[in-house]
């Protein structure tokens, strides 16, 4: 595959849409790199149906985009908003 920024920005939009239903990502072996991370986390933080993200073998994606994955995950507003959507 050849996903990159490019293409993050396109799935982000998806993303952000409220009827997102989306709920497994796999992004395998593409070209995404830190600013791809960026774009997709910033897409996440209001998304309620993703559960699963596989950006493995992303090899342009460093420290930097690993942190940005991983304050999405530790957000506790994100787990806030997740709990509510799972019990409402």
């Amino acid at each position: 595959n050849k996903i990159s920024t490019d293409g993050c920005r396109v799935l982000a939009k998806l993303l952000q849409e409220e009827d997102s239903t989306l709920a497994h990502l796999q992004l395998r072996k593409n070209k995404i790199g830190d600013e791809g991370v960026a774009i997709l986390v910033d897409a996440l933080q209001n998304n309620k149906s993703l559960g699963t993200l596989d950006l493995r073998g992303n090899d342009g994606i460093s420290k930097q985009g690993q942190i940005l994955l991983l304050k999405l995950v530790n957000d506790i507003s994100c787990i806030k908003a997740t709990l509510q959507s799972n019990h409402t």
